[in-house]
């Protein structure tokens, strides 16, 4: 039973932060913390999108991406995004196995958002994307 609710608080932890990221940059509509295996861990969803199916939809882009990037030698996959006529959807590769994905409005400026994507974690000491103390 503790660690239920262990598992609650954190997950609430996780959707705080997503709102917290939210809240930064006012482009963003919707955002989620997957595990590359396909497991949604945090999700601030619109009610009308599965967080698991979405979730899995990242898990197949990042398999991908990944794919595709080994294929031409181009290292490793850091970031791919898809561009709609209303916004984008961007895939950002954390640390190790997790993957922040955001959903955002065509008006957005993706500089601004990668580089404070990316320097959070070159500022955290942490492994880990999902961590109660990652700054926000």
């Amino acid at each position: 039973m503790r660690f239920l609710k262990e598992r609650k608080e954190f997950k609430s932890s996780l959707e705080e932060l997503l709102k917290n990221v939210m809240d930064d940059v006012k482009e963003i509509e919707a955002a989620q913390i997957t595990a590359d295996t396909g497991q949604a861990l945090a999700s601030v969803l619109p009610s009308e999108v599965d967080d698991m199916r979405f979730a899995a939809i990242t898990a197949a882009l990042c398999s991908l991406s990944e794919r595709a990037i080994s294929e031409m030698g181009l290292g490793t996959m850091e970031q791919a995004y898809v561009k709609g006529k209303k916004g984008y959807i961007l895939v950002l590769h954390g640390r190790e196995d997790q993957v922040l994905t955001v959903s955002t409005t065509n008006k957005i400026q993706l500089a601004p958002i990668l580089f404070k994507h990316y320097k959070r974690f070159d500022d955290d000491d942490d492994k880990n994307l999902i961590s109660n103390e990652a700054p926000v």
